[in-house]
C-alpha cells in the first residue's frame, strides 16, 4: 500500500493547473539568470573527464548545501545525491551527468575550456562537448526553484549527480552502491539531454525505446603466419577478417525486421607489420547498437556463428577459433515509459502551450540513464530532449549563414542564455506536476 498514492499521481493526470504557479516559476527563473550564467561559464571552462569529476562534484555540492539539500556521498567515483524532503508524497529522482570529453575545444568563446588532463602516459584536452554543463546548470536552477517554492509541492526530491556517463560506467556504480539503496525508493525517474538542433524552451519526446543499448566487442581472428609470396603455406587471418567484415553486413538487413533497427560497426582492424608477412592474428574492434534484448542476442549469436564457420572453412582447428571479447562497457537501451511520457506532455502543453513539446525519433546513441529504469523493480523513467538553439540562430542556419555543430563536436556551442532557462522551466513545471500539493 505504500506506493498506491504516488502511483495514482503517475497514472491520473491532474484535472487542472495553476497559471499562478506557472507565473511564480517564470518569475523565479527571470531572477536567476545571472546565477545560471555564472554556473554555466564556470562548469564549461573547467571540465573533468569521466571518473575524475572531483572538483565538479564539490562545486555542485556547495551550491546545493546553500539551498538546503542533504548530501549523500559514496555512490561510485564522484557520484552523489542531494535530497529535499517536503512532506508526504511521491519520491522523484532527477539525474544529471558531470563528465566532459577528451576533446580540444575549437569554439573561440571567451569562456572556452583550455583544460588539459594527464591521463596515464598522455596529456589530453577536455571539453564539455556533450552539453553536460548545460545539464548541470539547469539541474542547479531547477534545484533552486524547487527549494524556493516548497509551498507549491509535496514529496521527496532526489537530485542525483552522476560520474562517468560518457564511458557508460557511472550508473552501474550508482545502483550497486549501498548509499544509493539507502535513499528513499523513487516512484519516478527523470533526466534530460540537450539537443543540438531543437529550439530552446522546447522539450522533445520519444516514447518507448529512445536510445540504444551499446556494446563494445573485440574479435581476434587467428591464422598461420608465413611469407606473403607463398600464401598456400599459411592461413591468412587478414583475409578471414576481411571476409567477416563483409559477411556481417547481412545480419541487420537479413536477420532483423526493418522495424527493429540495429547497427554493427567495425571501427578498427589491427594486425600485421609489413606487406610481405602474413601475420598469425588480426583483431577487429566493433560497436553494436540495438534496442531489444532479443535483437541483441540474435546479433551476438550470428557474429559468433559467422566467425567460427569462416575460421573452420579456412582450415583452422577448434583451438584456433576466433576469440570474442565483450568489453565491460555494455549499457542497456533507454526505455521511456509511455504513460509517464503522456503525463509529462499533457502537463507541459497545458501550462506552456503546444509549441513547448515536439516528437523526436529514437537514435542509436547510448546513454546509461537506461540502467536506472531497468533495475529489479522497474521504475517509470523518462529522458526528455531539451533544445539548445535560439530561434535567431536556427533561422541563420536555415539560410546557410551559420552551422549547428553536433554533440561531441569541438565546435558545439549551445545558446545557453535561453537554453538553461528553457530547461529549468520544463523540468520545474514537470516536477511540480508529479509532486502536486496535497489537500
Amino acid at each position: 500500500m505504500k506506493h498506491s498514492i504516488p502511483l495514482l499521481f503517475v497514472l491520473v493526470p491532474a484535472l487542472g493547473f495553476s497559471q499562478a504557479q506557472v507565473k511564480k516559476i517564470d518569475e523565479s527563473i527571470s531572477g536567476q539568470k545571472a546565477a545560471y550564467e555564472s554556473w554555466y561559464k564556470h562548469l564549461h571552462a573547467n571540465p573533468e573527464l569521466s571518473t575524475m569529476e572531483e572538483k565538479t562534484a564539490a562545486y555542485l555540492k556547495k551550491e546545493l548545501l546553500s539551498m538546503g539539500y542533504e548530501i549523500t556521498d559514496s555512490m561510485g567515483y564522484h557520484s552523489f545525491a542531494a535530497v529535499l524532503r517536503n512532506g508526504k508524497g511521491p519520491v522523484v529522482l532527477y539525474r544529471t551527468d558531470m563528465d566532459g570529453l577528451p576533446l580540444k575545444e575549437l569554439t573561440n568563446l571567451d569562456y572556452a575550456s583550455k583544460v588539459q588532463v594527464k591521463r596515464g602516459e598522455e596529456t589530453v584536452s577536455a571539453m564539455h562537448a556533450c552539453g553536460h554543463d548545460i545539464h548541470m546548470s539547469s539541474w542547479l536552477g531547477t534545484a533552486r526553484a524547487m527549494a524556493e517554492m516548497k509551498s507549491l509541492w509535496t514529496g521527496t526530491l532526489i537530485l542525483l549527480a552522476q560520474s562517468a556517463e560518457e564511458t557508460g560506467q557511472g550508473a552501474k556504480k550508482v545502483v550497486a552502491s549501498p548509499a544509493f539503496r539507502s535513499l528513499p525508493k523513487p516512484d519516478i525517474q527523470l533526466a534530460f539531454h540537450d539537443h543540438a538542433e531543437l529550439l530552446t524552451g522546447q522539450a522533445g519526446f520519444c516514447d518507448g525505446f529512445a536510445m540504444a543499448a551499446t556494446d563494445m566487442l573485440n574479435i581476434t581472428f587467428y591464422g598461420k603466419g608465413g611469407h606473403g609470396a607463398v600464401p598456400q603455406q599459411a592461413i591468412d587471418p587478414v583475409l578471414l577478417a576481411a571476409q567477416f567484415v563483409t559477411a556481417i553486413q547481412s545480419i541487420v538487413s537479413r536477420n532483423l525486421s526493418p522495424n527493429d533497427p540495429a547497427v554493427i560497426t567495425v571501427g578498427a582492424i589491427n594486425g600485421g607489420t609489413v606487406g610481405n608477412i602474413i601475420p598469425d592474428q588480426v583483431t577487429l574492434k566493433l560497436t553494436i547498437r540495438s534496442y531489444s534484448k532479443e535483437s541483441r542476442e540474435l546479433i551476438f549469436n550470428r557474429l559468433k556463428t559467422i566467425g567460427n564457420n569462416l575460421a573452420a572453412a579456412a582450415g583452422l582447428e577448434k583451438d584456433r577459433m576466433p576469440v570474442f571479447d565483450l568489453l565491460d562497457m555494455s549499457i542497456p537501451s533507454v526505455y521511456n515509459d509511455p504513460i509517464l511520457g503522456e503525463r509529462l506532455r499533457n502537463n507541459l502543453v497545458a501550462k506552456l502551450g503546444e509549441q513547448s513539446v515536439t516528437k523526436v525519433q529514437p537514435i542509436m546513441i547510448g546513454e546509461d540513464f537506461g540502467i536506472y529504469g531497468q533495475q529489479e523493480s522497474r521504475i517509470p523513467s523518462y529522458l526528455v530532449w531539451i533544445g539548445t538553439v535560439s530561434p535567431e540562430r536556427k533561422e541563420l542556419a536555415r539560410q546557410g549563414k551559420t552551422e549547428l555543430p553536433s554533440l561531441h563536436s569541438p565546435r558545439f556551442a549551445p545558446d545557453y542564455q535561453s537554453a538553461i532557462p528553457g530547461a529549468v522551466r520544463v523540468m520545474t513545471n514537470s516536477l511540480m506536476d508529479l509532486m502536486p500539493k496535497q489537500k
